[in-house]
């Protein structure tokens, strides 16, 4: 059950508790209408009072029903008891019984103020499940930038482990490099200087002849 509909629960009882006295103890008025089953396309203006209050109640649920469909649905039973209760209540005035009358007035009124409860619990209801949805999207993208956040600082921390990793290796290639060129340079050194040092044979076997 949503939990509109709880918010007027006390007061649709009471008012079918007293729909269901009220003919009991005016059937003139219930016959004179056929026992309030057939509701008319209008039922004329109630005098001042609780009928007119419902009256105005009704019309200003009629005029936002038009706008918004939901509204129609949410209010539709309790703005049906409301009617046929103003039904009832023109029968019994037409008929004389101002009494009862006013008790089906009153009835009328406490069904159009059910209505009325109804549309704003439910539309309060509607605000809260779009507050509701838009605060789970919300943590939805955030989630979703975190992980892309985090996603981005791993690949951030990979590329610069492998931009250490690769100056290192030029670093290391480097140095080897540079010793094996001084190793080759300093062979070099030594082999000129044993060439240097050696006295041709051929030389020495002219000087004794």
């Amino acid at each position: 059950m949503p939990c509109y509909l709880l918010a007027v629960r006390i007061p649709l009882f009471a008012a079918a508790l007293i729909v269901s006295l009220v003919p009991l103890g005016a059937p003139s008025a219930a016959l004179a209408h056929g026992g309030g089953s057939v509701m008319p396309a209008e039922v004329p203006k109630a005098p001042p009072g609780e009928g007119a209050t419902a009256q105005e109640i009704l019309r200003e649920l009629e005029a936002k029903a038009a706008k918004e469909p939901e509204t129609t649905k949410v209010i539709a039973e309790p703005v049906k008891s409301a009617r046929r209760a103003l039904e009832r209540a023109h029968g019994a005035r037409m008929a004389g019984d101002d009494l009862h009358a006013r008790m089906l007035d009153g009835l009328a009124l406490e069904w159009a103020e059910a209505a009325r409860e109804l549309d704003r619990a439910a539309a309060a209801e509607r605000v809260a499940m779009m507050t509701s949805q838009r605060a789970h999207d919300v943590q939805t993208k955030a989630e979703r930038a975190r992980a892309l956040l985090e996603e981005t600082q791993a690949r951030r921390e990979r590329a610069a482990a492998e931009l250490t990793k690769a100056e290192a290796d030029a670093k290391a290639a480097a140095s080897g490099a540079a010793d094996a060129e001084g190793r080759r340079i300093e062979a070099a050194k030594k082999r000129g200087h044993k060439g240097g040092g050696a006295k041709p044979k051929a030389a020495g076997r002219k000087g004794r002849k």
